[in-house]
């Protein structure tokens, strides 16, 4: 897994992307999705969260009915708790399904916005999801090459034949930094929103974003030392319960310790 650090030193592709001389409509998006059937890993991706080490993490109750000891995922919105003088970071691990095998070199990319744009700034006509994030203040925090897999021919069995395009799930950790979230929580902004995005790597190179694929927007709070007991969990709507949920390194759920899901 690879780790990175939440913070402005990792942002390289928003201004990019804000700039992109070759984001058009009529670009490298191949025709539109619109009526067209979901396919995870051809038009859009699915982005999930969970917590790792350090960290406790806070759900809506009802959400988490049946949570065993093994890894789940969270809803799309969560929130997080943060206190500073326990630890100097805290680990939340992110999930990416389904990217589909390719014979061609690929880039991911997690990037989050303190807020969102009320339209997508990038046209993506490859993807159902749409560019959620507001790009003035977006980063990077992930990028990862994603190389051509899984295209070899199978030969038939008497019970059938393996599809030779398989998918996969990239699941990567990033390390919160407890020095830098806390001020943006004095500062009133709270709350990124999360958002994966997958393109070809020559597109990458070339600052053409238009064919890129895109995840759902999740959305994240930071609350101090301790879960509330409600949050907002959609704007517009009363609040509503939580619990906390904690893991331990290897992603195995238990029970929290002082806040720090040990």
């Amino acid at each position: 897994m690879s780790h990175f650090k939440m913070n402005k030193k990792a942002l390289m592709g928003a201004a990019l992307l804000a700039s992109a001389p070759t984001v058009k409509a009529a670009g490298t998006g191949g025709g539109s999705t619109e009526g067209s059937k979901s396919q995870r890993g051809i038009n859009h991706l699915t982005l999930e969260e969970a917590p790792l080490e350090n960290i406790t993490v806070c759900v809506p109750g009802k959400s988490m009915a049946g949570l065993t000891g093994d890894f789940q995922y969270l809803p799309d919105r969560v929130a997080v708790v943060i206190n500073p003088f326990e630890t100097n970071f805290v680990k939340l691990t992110f999930v990416v399904s389904h990217m589909t095998s390719m014979s061609y070199e690929r880039i991911l990319l997690l990037a989050y916005s303190q807020d969102l744009s009320p339209s997508p700034q990038i046209p993506t006509p490859k993807s159902i999801n749409k560019l959620g994030l507001n790009l003035t203040n977006a980063e990077i925090v992930g990028t990862y090459n994603v190389s051509s897999f899984g295209m070899d021919a199978q030969e038939s069995t008497r019970i059938g034949a393996g599809n030779p395009a398989p998918r996969v799930k990239w699941e990567f950790d990033i390390n919160l930094d407890t020095t830098e979230i806390p001020t943006m929580m004095n500062s009133g902004t709270d709350t990124i929103y999360m958002q994966a995005a997958l393109l070809r790597k020559s597109d990458f190179e070339a600052s053409k974003y238009d064919g890129m694929i895109l995840s759902e927007v999740d959305t994240i709070q930071f609350v101090p030392n301790e879960c509330p007991d409600t949050m907002v969990v959609e704007e517009g709507k009363p609040p509503v319960r939580v619990t906390e949920i904690c893991a331990d390194k290897e992603g195995r759920f238990g029970g929290c310790s002082s806040g720090t899901g040990k």
